[in-house]
């Protein structure tokens, strides 16, 4: 993102001096030469079309973006007209000015990697009410906040696993946790927990490590994607209370891989009324 950024800012200072330079050569003290004020009109408006929004989006100091739209406005009101050559000279040795303050913070900035984090690529094409909570998450990442991107993420995914038993029948559930737990050999011997659970408000008191025991049982994910989502739980649960542990780009990117793909995109857990 900085190498293009640098790129854009860097070309279009040049196209500032190249015009600049034809505009002092010009012999006129107003300049009547159409094709002179259209290259000038193409210097102003790329700064609107390609740059600033750049700038913008990067964080680069809201002063200098602000000051060199000022100037730009200017000469994009002057290109339409046929003004003096001073004129349009000390706007764009302005816009030339301010470029130089620009072209160095972008060079200075250090760029955090949250900048160019996205968990759109796991989130896209998704329906239902879960979206209200990823697109929550996504706004988190413009602000650097990844922990609370977990958070959110998570509670989307236990928010369609609770969309899915109710489908499925708060009956069926509760048959499931029953037989479960009277389990005697094999794997789900060390349950104990059952539940009777008759409505959403019901479901909501099962803890989620408990829902994922259940939902193995009921043969909506396997003993390896149970894992995998015990591994997420904690994840979030780390993200939520204070830690060393860092969390960066590979972490968020796997947490959210696991939950797209075992849950929130996977066709055992899709909901009909979501589409």
């Amino acid at each position: 993102m900085k190498e293009k950024l640098l790129a854009a800012t860097r070309d279009h200072a040049k196209a500032i001096a190249d015009i600049q330079k034809r505009i002092v050569r010009y012999s006129g003290t107003q300049i009547q030469s159409g094709s002179l004020l259209a290259d000038a009109q193409v210097v102003a408006t790329t700064w609107y079309d390609s740059v600033k929004g750049a700038l913008e989006s990067a964080k680069i100091r809201p002063d200098l973006v602000t000051d060199a739209t000022s100037t730009f406005d200017k000469v994009l009101r002057l290109s339409k007209i046929k003004p003096r050559k001073t004129t349009l000279l000390a706007e764009l040795s302005a816009s030339a000015k301010v470029y130089k303050e620009i072209i160095h913070s972008v060079e200075t900035v250090s760029f955090a990697s949250s900048q160019a984090l996205s968990i759109s690529p796991f989130i896209e094409d998704l329906a239902g009410s879960e979206t209200e909570y990823l697109d929550e998450a996504q706004r988190c990442l413009t602000v650097n906040a990844l922990r609370a991107c977990v958070v959110l993420g998570w509670c989307a995914a236990i928010s369609r696993i609770q969309k899915k038993i109710e489908e499925i029948g708060y009956d069926r559930f509760t048959e499931a946790s029953k037989a479960m737990a009277a389990k005697t050999t094999g794997r789900f011997k060390p349950v104990r927990k059952h539940f009777t659970v008759e409505s959403m408000s019901d479901l909501q008191t099962v803890f989620d490590t408990d829902l994922l025991w259940v939902l193995e049982y009921l043969e909506l994910i396997d003993s390896n994607q149970h894992g995998r989502l015990r591994h997420c739980f904690e994840f979030r649960n780390n993200s939520a209370h204070p830690g060393l542990a860092p969390i960066k780009g590979p972490n968020l990117y796997s947490f959210y891989s696991d939950i797209s793909e075992i849950v929130l995109k996977n066709p055992k857990f899709s909901i009909a009324s979501a589409g």
